[in-house]
């Protein structure tokens, strides 16, 4: 008897010191099933640009992406091409999807076209894919461009812009200028070349495309926008341009899109003699000088304009400087859009296109240009009105 409650007592323990044991043998597999199930190995599927122009497994700089896949809830890095360690925020992930912005740095050693990306989470798994960083093409700044701003024959011509990748050529008119030196991803020089007497164009071209700007030539003809009505001309001249355009008299005025030339922004001004006053006009806020210019005789205004509708129509035109306003006066003639391009020198003073007898209109000292209709009173053709775009001067520059 006494045998047998031993041999129980043997047996009552040996299952109490097992216990533990195999509740920790249950309670370690079901962790590691868990762990298994909750975070597995990473696998990408995709990875997305999210810019202006989506991409799968590519992009551009700076652009930020989507990848997608499963088990990235705990991604740790992102290295590009073994190198570019790549920061993102952690706490956007989810198990399908993490986002950050492609990098690019030359410091660095990034390049351009594909290469491996590898992710690799907090246990230390890793899993990489193939991505292309695609070059983006040139800018060039708006202000400052040039230095000189003004380009002379022999005369080396800093550059400054982004994206100077792979810089295939420098052209001038559409001619190499042959050597050239990227200084840097923001400049290049090169030497302008002989023989140019008036603005060039200035192109330069990449692996990913070309841009091209216009290049005043020192003791040369100068083109200077005034306003294309889209934002462009005088307010990256003079910075305090408010670029406002307004109406006086008795008209109608509107800047609109679509009605400019080829379908861009322009403006347009009509009279219908139903008001009382007997001038019709508009014009911009005055501005400081845009030219160094002194000779009229050398010195144009252009304009482009379109007179479809209003036939009989006669346009005014009008400079003003620190004299007084001198005003030249045209019919309108022709259909469609068409480009006049007046000698400042034939420009009236005091709004009289006759009196030529007060010397002429200094260029550098203009202030602002309008753009009138006449009806003499109320004898013009009623209705009168055209609509213009892209104001320009035409001006020689000796300095």
């Amino acid at each position: 008897m006494i045998r047998n409650n031993k041999s129980r007592f043997s047996i009552y323990n040996l299952l109490v010191l097992c216990l533990p044991l195999v509740a920790f043998i249950v309670l370690s597999s079901c962790e590691n099933d868990s762990k298994e199930e909750t975070f597995g190995d990473p696998v990408i599927s995709n990875i997305l640009s999210l810019g202006d122009d989506p991409r799968i497994n590519s992009g551009f700089p700076d652009v930020l992406v989507r990848v997608e896949g499963s088990g990235l809830s705990n991604m740790k890095e992102i290295i590009f091409d073994d190198k570019i360690n790549v920061g993102f925020n952690t706490t956007l992930n989810s198990d399908v999807a993490l986002f950050f912005n492609v990098p690019f740095d030359v410091d660095l050693g990034s390049r351009f076209g594909n290469q491996k990306v590898t992710f690799k989470n907090q246990f230390g798994t890793t899993v990489s894919t193939e991505f292309e960083i695609i070059q983006p093409e040139p800018t060039l700044t708006v202000q400052d461009t040039f230095a000189p701003d003004k380009a002379e024959a022999g005369v080396e011509i800093r550059v400054f812009g982004d994206w100077f990748f792979n810089v295939e050529d420098v052209l001038i008119d559409g001619e190499s200028v042959g050597e050239f030196t990227v200084v840097s991803p923001q400049e290049l020089t090169f030497i302008f070349p002989e023989g140019k007497t008036e603005t060039t164009e200035f192109t330069l071209v990449t692996a990913a495309g070309s841009v091209s700007k216009d290049l005043p030539i020192l003791g040369g003809i100068v083109e200077i926008l005034i306003t294309d009505f889209e934002g462009n001309g005088i307010p990256s001249i003079n910075d305090d341009y408010p670029s406002d355009w307004f109406s006086y008299g008795d008209n109608m005025f509107r800047i609109a899109a679509g009605i400019g030339a080829d379908g861009s922004t322009g403006a347009e001004i009509v009279w219908d003699d139903t008001g009382t006053d007997p001038f019709t006009g508009s014009s911009h806020q005055s501005i400081a000088s845009v030219t160094t210019s002194t000779d009229a005789e050398n010195a144009f205004l252009i304009i482009d304009i379109n007179g479809d509708g209003f036939p009989g129509t006669v346009m005014e035109f009008v400079l003003e400087d620190d004299r007084s306003n001198w005003l030249f006066k045209v019919p309108l003639e022709g259909t469609g859009w068409q480009t006049l391009r007046l000698r400042m020198s034939d420009f009236g003073f005091s709004f009289d296109p006759g009196n030529q007898s007060n010397g002429d209109v200094n260029p550098s000292t203009i202030i602002a240009v309008k753009m009138q209709i006449s009806h003499e009173g109320g004898a013009g053709v009623v209705p009168s009105g055209y609509k213009y775009d892209n104001i320009k001067f035409e001006v020689l520059e000796l300095e």
